[in-house]
């Protein structure tokens, strides 16, 4: 409500509430409607994409270099070199070597944008994945640039190696989109939606509904008010109120004229 003296906009937490759980069923309408527009536009309109996944250890120590036993300070220094081969992998000169090897119309651009790799938390490994629509195309693409790689790296860093430990296998299922989390997402907008609107439909209701909305808006005290007929019929069922009194008078008076 307007409070014209405060300029200001008073919301009875309340009666929101009751206007939100009268209008319940619009508020499941459209948490139903946006459930089921989330779950057809990510089936009919998004492309499903597949991610191969290729594992690699990294190691400070060049191949066929004898190691007794390994320190603290070469597991630091390896986990150190993940981010460093990452940015081999990721450059120009690997990738256009990745993209003549695969046999396929790609660019290094395209190998690029397709490719996401990171260091598996804190350890020696990088995980590296491809993204694409064709699963094959993903697979052969991750195999690659775990077969170039690795040669790769060891001519620009020397000192050390790396050793593949998981090859990409084709992948049965698309990686994206996830239809179980977008038709969430699309339940939770219709249901902010639905209360939005009541909101609005709330606060532009200007209509004056019991005696508060009149102290609010003049200032004065309410003297008096019109029952509810309806309520006091409910009470009468009931075997009290207004009406059972009024019967008891009238059934009384009656006696009294019959005895006359």
């Amino acid at each position: 409500m307007i409070n014209e003296d405060k300029d200001t906009i008073e919301i009875d937490l309340f009666k929101l509430l009751m206007a939100y759980l009268s209008k319940w069923w619009l508020i499941a309408l459209c948490v139903l409607a946006g459930t089921i527009l989330a779950g057809y536009f990510s089936i009919n309109h998004i492309t499903p994409m597949y991610r191969a996944n290729v594992t690699i250890y990294v190691n400070n120590v060049r191949n066929g270099e004898q190691v007794n036993y390994i320190t603290s300070s070469n597991l630091e220094t390896a986990q150190r070199l993940v981010n460093t081969y990452i940015k081999i992998i990721r450059s120009d000169t690997v990738l256009e070597k990745v993209a003549k090897a695969t046999g396929l119309d790609i660019s290094v651009g395209e190998i690029r944008a397709a490719m996401h790799a990171s260091q598996d938390g804190d350890t020696e490994l990088l995980k590296l994945a491809v993204t694409h629509a064709d699963p094959v195309v993903a697979t052969r693409i991750a195999n690659t640039i775990a077969q170039v790689a690795p040669a790769e790296i060891e001519s620009f860093v020397e000192g050390s190696s790396t050793k593949v430990i998981d090859y990409a296998k084709v992948p049965g299922a698309p990686a994206s989109p996830n239809i179980r989390k977008n038709c969430m997402m699309g339940a939770v907008c219709g249901c902010l939606l639905a209360l939005l609107l009541l909101t609005v439909m709330f606060l532009a209701d200007v209509r004056i509904k019991d005696e508060d909305d009149l102290v609010m808006l003049f200032g004065v005290p309410v003297l008096g008010q019109i029952p509810d007929f309806d309520s006091v019929k409910a009470k009468h069922r009931a075997g009290y109120g207004y009406e059972s009194v009024v019967e008891m008078s009238e059934h009384t008076g009656k006696e009294k004229e019959e005895e006359e």
